[in-house]
């Protein structure tokens, strides 16, 4: 049997799949910034909240950043969260306090203290952040009201921030749906395959390779006439 493209295709795949860590880029780090430099915070972690999924998700941080286990959502602790509409502050002991001890950025003795602020838009909770602090330092009457006036203002962006994830969303679907009818069509006119046949072979070298589909059809349309059929067999 000739050999197929199928290791080629790795190669290419590893070469343009980029590796991007949540809360890199956002429009709320800069107001997270401001936060710690007006106070005594050491990090600043915001939670959206998912009712549908039963979870809130970490969208952006300053600080120190979680575990790699910590950009999963939090599941046990979001409910607790999802009516509170008043801050809670703990100057000490927060790691071990109920509300919070399932929270990635309180893992490992990070933190003791937090300003645990609810993040409000049209009057609803829409997240919170988590303003965590270090040791006894002390956090002035100015630097507490600072962080509680943050409610609204970051409950706005996080809105922003959502519709704008789902607005990308939708135009990453469109662009998809675009590239998987373009691969399927250049499937059907070299190897006379149905749509359908064309749909399950770029979903089985998917599979097989551990590959994105989206990657497998664009490689498809790079490779286009040179693609020969055993690349594709079972």
């Amino acid at each position: 049997m000739a050999a197929t493209p199928v290791v080629s295709f790795r190669k290419q795949a590893e070469i343009r799949t980029p590796t991007v860590q949540p809360g890199e880029t956002s429009a709320i780090s800069p107001l997270l910034d401001l936060a710690i430099l007006q106070t005594s915070a050491k990090g600043a972690y915001v939670y959206r909240f998912d009712r549908a999924a039963g979870d809130a998700a970490l969208a952006a941080f300053v600080g120190p950043a979680p575990e790699e286990k910590g950009y999963a959502p939090v599941r046990e602790a979001a409910s607790i969260h999802w009516n509170r509409k008043t801050p809670v502050v703990l100057r000490s002991h927060a790691a071990s306090d109920w509300r919070f001890s399932r929270f990635p950025e309180f893992q490992n003795g990070r933190f003791d203290g937090i300003v645990s602020v609810p993040l409000l838009d049209s009057g609803d909770a829409v997240g919170l952040t988590n303003f965590c602090l270090k040791g006894d330092e002390p956090l002035s009457a100015g630097a507490l009201s600072f962080l509680m006036n943050l409610s609204l203002p970051l409950g706005a962006l996080l809105v922003a921030s959502a519709l704008r994830d789902q607005l990308q969303k939708a135009h990453q679907e469109l662009a998809d749906r675009k590239v998987f009818e373009r691969a399927k069509g250049i499937l059907q006119a070299r190897f006379g395959w149905t749509e359908e046949e064309a749909y399950l072979r770029i979903r089985r070298l998917s599979r097989r390779n551990r590959m994105p589909m989206r990657t497998i059809a664009e490689l498809v349309i790079e490779s286009g006439a040179d693609l020969p059929a055993e690349a594709f067999s079972q």
